[in-house]
């Protein structure tokens, strides 16, 4: 299928110009915003600006990510009826980093099939295709269906405040969502895992370094506390294995690690009284987050009593699994048409990282991620997307909105 040219020159001016904004936790978010806006409404786009409320900001986001700089969601869509396709795309980035050298990560270049800059893949050009998506079906007889874009803040800090706020409190309820995160073409996330994130902290008796024998020393008992664990209760958990296909073979399994963020306050001429330890609980969509969190507190109480270890334990986050069954209407029509557009059929494969799936999951929606970029480009120092992978996405997603629910 091969669409006006118009329609991916659209593409390429709305990536190349939303680069240019750094949407980095509540910085340059009203600007992003109303850029898209003028350029859907450009087209005869009806369309709508949430902003989220400050008090939802502040209850739902720690200091260091600016809960006061407003958040917006921006809704648009196409066609009438019932039925509702979504294509949601969020627009705030992580952060540049260093090691940057084809171009300042905010001036966006074009070098022959690749545009640079930072959000290129992750995920400025999954949304650059939603509007131009949308844009060619404004122009045409349009469909019995609504097609919708949902533009969301926030989903590199969880989505609370953008999908999260938008299915859970304006009511989002599509029949059937494609978040266009770069899953590239060849490949359809159906899901994705889903984590506890625990720290646990070992309590000993602070004493002068020169007299240990007074003390407890919390390290020591944090280094037996970590060897029980790791020994007795992770081949348990890794012992599991996933039905779905993960990418990667070790993907398969649900996974344990210990020791991402220590705690240790105190100097080198004590007995330290207290030190923590994180552990990162990742779970394959078999498992939900109440029984292995509930499974991850047993097993740590037991092993602190095994080893004679004080603990305290705190949960500090939680993710669902997210999952979409392959074998829906949904992934069978994106399976077809991506067959069409690109000669192969997409891999039907489960996210190793979170995504803002399960904000809709958990409603019962059908959701999956599929969207044009290279995954490995997410995050990267000279972050690009293949101009063609956008422009074929486009293609797909029109695909898709005209055969919708036929």
């Amino acid at each position: 299928m091969k669409l006006p040219n118009w329609v991916y020159r659209l593409s390429e001016k709305v990536l190349m110009d939303s680069i240019k904004y750094p949407t980095i936790l509540g910085e340059a978010y009203h600007d992003i915003v109303k850029y898209y806006d003028e350029v859907l409404k450009e087209y005869g786009i009806d369309t709508v600006v949430h902003e989220v409320p400050r008090d939802y900001l502040r209850k739902n986001l720690p200091e260091s990510m600016n809960p006061d700089k407003p958040r917006y969601i921006l809704l648009a869509k196409v066609g009438y009826g019932d039925r509702v396709l979504q294509f949601n795309g969020h627009y705030d980035i992580v952060a540049p980093g260093c090691g940057w050298k084809v171009t300042d990560p905010f001036t966006p270049k074009r070098i022959d099939n690749k545009i640079y800059g930072r959000g290129a893949s992750d995920m400025k050009g999954g949304i650059a295709a939603i509007i131009a998506t949308l844009a060619y079906l404004a122009s045409k007889e349009p469909p019995d269906h609504v097609v919708e874009a949902a533009i969301v803040p926030d989903e590199e800090i969880g989505g609370i405040t953008g999908t999260g706020y938008l299915v859970r409190e304006l009511k989002s309820n599509p029949d059937w969502v494609i978040i266009a995160e770069p899953s590239g073409l060849d490949t359809i996330w159906i899901g994705h895992k889903g984590a506890v994130w625990a720290e646990v902290y070992v309590k000993g008796k602070q004493v002068h370094g020169s007299t240990p024998w007074k003390g407890v020393n919390a390290f020591e008992k944090m280094i037996y506390l970590a060897k029980y664990i790791i020994e007795n209760i992770k081949p348990i958990i890794e012992s599991r294995e996933s039905t779905y296909d993960y990418g990667e073979p070790e993907a398969k399994k649900p996974t344990i690690t210990l020791g991402g963020k220590l705690t240790a306050p105190g100097s080198i001429n004590i007995v330290p009284g207290i030190v923590g330890f994180s552990i990162d609980r990742r779970l394959i969509v078999e498992e939900n987050v109440e029984e292995a969190e509930k499974e991850l507190i047993n097993y740590i109480y037991k092993a602190s009593k095994e080893v004679k270890a004080d603990i305290e334990l705190k949960i500090v986050s939680r993710l669902q699994p997210a999952f979409t069954d392959p074998n829906t209407e949904l992934v069978r029509r994106v399976v077809e048409s991506a067959s069409i557009i690109i000669g192969t059929k997409p891999r039907k494969v489960v996210c190793m990282g979170g995504l803002d799936l399960h904000y809709y999951t958990e409603k019962g929606i059908y959701a999956i991620s599929y969207g044009p970029g290279d995954p490995d480009q997410a995050h990267m120092a000279d972050e690009y997307i293949e101009i063609t992978s956008v422009h074929r996405a486009i293609d797909i997603y029109v695909d898709i909105s005209r055969k919708a629910f036929k």
